[in-house]
């Protein structure tokens, strides 16, 4: 597909020649390689010298740009599953261009089409080779490249887009510059099937016989798809603005994609709705359910930063007022981003910007912070000055995605498709209409917000290519593999700051496949070792042992025999987590808090449920009742530590004081020793509990042998879970993987 860049800078790419270089080391299930074709001293084989960018090691322009190009090809290896070599052809050549317009690249479909081999879904089927191969489970073509592309390489030179460049890292921290790696994965998309071999102009199919594409394209104007249409049907339904995919994968997932940004205003009443907003391209996403606070005026000074007090150009004057607040700053005088990092600064929680014009009502803020991670949006000018004559009585706001309404979307909530008056070749139906928030990989033009993830819910890329044909699994996108953990481990989305810290860990590896193997290590670990889990997750451990001590498992290593295994089961583990964990995120808000209350709630209720009333009857005395716990627990406690949980009792002769009985149990539970003896035996069972969301004798597994296995390992290496290769087996099973794709 052929890209086009005009004045306002967003971009594109492009096609084709011999020598075959890196292959995808990410881990995944499809080889994708990059057969460099230029010639001596030209694109890749530039020899020009460059500093390090970005994670990318590369110390020549050629090599830069070749690391780019196999680092985008990786993150499609890590995905999509394939037997057969993917080869990309590549090169940089002159390409159309002019001082404000420009062709960056183009990519697509490599030599020839393929229709009624083994494993094509259906008969009469144009498939591109990429795709085909994969079905097939060979390669069709030995000889030719599954996909070929060509890059501009006269961008930025005097007459080509001038003062634009190619932002060559790979951790998408490209600022004003063109980011190549997302243009590489929207050029390699298109060539992975993400488009039509019917004319877009004319209707015409290929030799008569439509697309795979093409059963997917549904006009609402007609009710019709393109297999069903004659060919003046399809040339008319390609401008008609009607043109909607209705895949079955696309249409499930965009409800967890698209959405509508906005800002609701919840309180006072006279001005309670909902808002339009601009958006910004820099700082996290919206999201939902969003954020939520007072909002309040920030005020700065009057200097040579600004001259108004309400800009919010210089750092503020009331930032005690601000914190935790969503800050309301007026447009003008300075850079957004100067606004929305000064709000930062004063630990604002989100910002908004009112527009100091009436017309346009709000416009879609530019700029580039990587430090910035709050959101922000705008409001009119009218709606702003509303928002502002209620700040006496109090406004509370929440700036989020409304997923209950998601844009770019038809009346049946399918996604629309890219079909003007009149025909964009290169880029009319074979991409997402520019309707769709957030801004999609596949629009005919390239955002500065994209993310390198091109799976929901960040992307509606790999949707599509599964509709087509495709098989993979999401687990290898990094993005959400970070974000998995959050939900598996903590029981929460992800905030924005902490994403990107480790999704930053793992992109940090660049090309290197070590490294990488072992960030998806350490940053899995780190979330059963994070304060949030040990606070919450493995403290509901250590209740359940010190209450009712260990249960009896089963095992075959050596010879069948019996041993002790933890007691909490999955199905009581995982409310128990949820529970104490409400709210909760470490370092957010008032973090410590919440977490004090919600264990102060869960230890007064636990010890009012049946079993442990029945275990422990309010006759017991203080200290048999206190002797008991530290024994199930497995720990012979300090005097002092014994002593401590007796005296929550206050020297009653029995223990049916209830709230009594929570609190010892508590000191019980988050003793020292405790924490540090069971700490093996813990991490071994949230393995299961974690990654496989079962017990460890649940099926497949008849017994604890493998939770024995992995303990004895553990233990064999002191704790050393890299040496000991455990969480490296759990994320890489194949039971794990099964959870989330093929």
């Amino acid at each position: 597909m052929n890209r086009m860049i005009v004045a306002n800078l967003r971009a594109g790419l492009l096609a084709m020649l011999t020598m075959v270089f890196l292959a995808s080391s990410a881990q995944g299930a499809a080889t994708i390689v990059i057969q460099n074709i230029d010639s001596p001293g030209e694109g890749f084989n530039d020899s020009t010298p460059v500093a390090p960018v970005g994670n990318n090691p590369g110390t020549t322009l050629g090599q830069q740009r070749l690391n780019a190009f196999q680092f985008a090809a990786n993150i499609y290896g890590a995905i999509l599953n394939s037997n057969s070599t993917i080869t990309i052809q590549a090169s940089w050549r002159p390409l159309t261009c002019t001082a404000t317009s420009g062709v960056l690249g183009s990519a697509g479909n490599f030599g020839s089409i393929w229709r009624d081999f083994p494993g094509a879904q259906f008969p009469g089927t144009w498939y591109g080779s990429a795709l085909a191969n994969a079905l097939s489970g060979i390669d069709r073509d030995p000889a030719n490249a599954e996909i070929r592309t060509q890059f501009n390489i006269n961008l930025g030179t005097p007459g080509c887009l001038e003062n634009t460049s190619f932002y060559l890292g790979l951790d998408n921290n490209h600022g004003t510059a063109i980011n190549l790696v997302a243009v590489l994965l929207h050029e390699f998309t298109h060539g992975l099937g993400f488009q039509t071999f019917t004319s877009s102009s004319s209707g015409i199919q290929n030799s008569g016989f439509p697309s795979i594409y093409d059963r997917f394209l549904f006009d609402n104007a007609t009710s019709k798809t393109w297999v069903q249409m004659t060919d003046a049907e399809r040339q008319a339904s390609a401008t008609n603005g009607n043109l909607a995919w209705n895949g079955t994968r696309v249409t499930a997932d965009l409800q967890s994609v698209l959405a509508r940004p906005l800002l609701r205003v919840n309180q006072p009443p006279a001005i309670a709705q909902n808002y339009n907003v601009g958006t910004a391209g820099f700082g996290p996403r919206l999201s939902s359910p969003g954020v939520t606070a007072g909002v309040v005026q920030a005020l700065d000074p009057s200097d040579a930063e600004g001259p108004s007090t309400t800009d919010g150009c210089s750092a503020f004057t009331n930032s005690a007022a601000v914190a935790g607040k969503i800050a309301l700053i007026d447009r003008g005088d300075c850079l957004f981003v100067t606004k929305v990092k000064n709000a930062q600064n004063a630990g604002a929680v989100g910002v908004i910007i009112a527009n100091n014009v009436s017309d346009p009502l709000v416009i879609q803020m530019g700029g580039s912070d990587p430090t910035i991670t709050i959101p922000s949006l705008m409001v009119s000018q009218v709606d702003g000055n509303s928002i502002r004559n209620q700040l006496g009585v109090g406004v509370n706001a929440t700036l989020l995605l409304d997923t209950s309404a998601p844009s770019g979307v038809d009346a049946q909530n399918r996604a629309l498709m890219f079909a003007p008056n009149p025909v964009q070749s290169g880029s009319s139906v074979s991409h997402w209409d520019t309707a769709a928030f957030p801004n999609q990989l596949m629009e005919p033009n390239i955002s500065g917000d994209l993310t390198h993830s091109i799976v929901p819910i960040w992307d509606l890329t790999f949707s599509l290519l599964r509709d087509v044909g495709w098989t993979g699994n999401p687990i290898g996108d990094n993005q959400f593999f970070v974000r998995q953990h959050y939900r598996d481990f903590l029981n929460r989305e992800p905030d924005s700051s902490g994403l990107a810290f480790w999704n930053n860990e793992i992109v940090s590896c660049g090309l290197d496949p070590a490294c990488n193997d072992v960030k998806h290590v350490n940053v899995s670990a780190a979330f059963y070792l994070s304060i949030e889990f040990q606070d919450t997750g493995y403290l509901v451990h250590r209740f359940y042992k010190a209450s009712f001590g260990d249960a009896v498992g089963t095992s075959t290593i050596g010879a069948p025999h019996q041993f002790p295994v933890p007691a909490v089961r999955f199905q009581d583990f995982l409310p128990d987590t949820q529970q104490i964990g409400q709210g909760v995120r470490v370092g957010i808000g008032d973090w410590q808090q919440q977490l004090e209350s919600n264990k102060q709630a869960f230890a007064a209720a636990f010890v009012q449920r049946p079993a442990f009333m029945a275990a422990y009857p309010t006759s017991l005395s203080p200290a048999v009742f206190v002797d008991m716990l530290f024994t199930n627990a497995g720990v012979t406690p300090s005097a002092s530590d014994r002593q401590a949980a007796i005296n929550e009792f206050s020297g009653a002769g029995d223990t049916s004081n209830l709230a009594a009985r929570g609190r010892s149990l508590r000191r019980v539970a988050e003793n020292s020793t405790f924490a540090h003896q069971d700490f093996n035996r813990a991490f071994v069972l949230m393995q299961y509990f974690g990654y496989l969301r079962r017990n460890p004798n649940d099926a497949p597994d008849p017994d604890h042998t493998g939770y024995e296995f992995w303990l004895n390992k553990l233990n064999q290496f002191n704790g050393d879970f890299v040496n000991a290769e455990m969480v490296k087996a759990f994320i890489t099973s194949i039971e794990y993987r099964q959870r989330f794709g093929s």
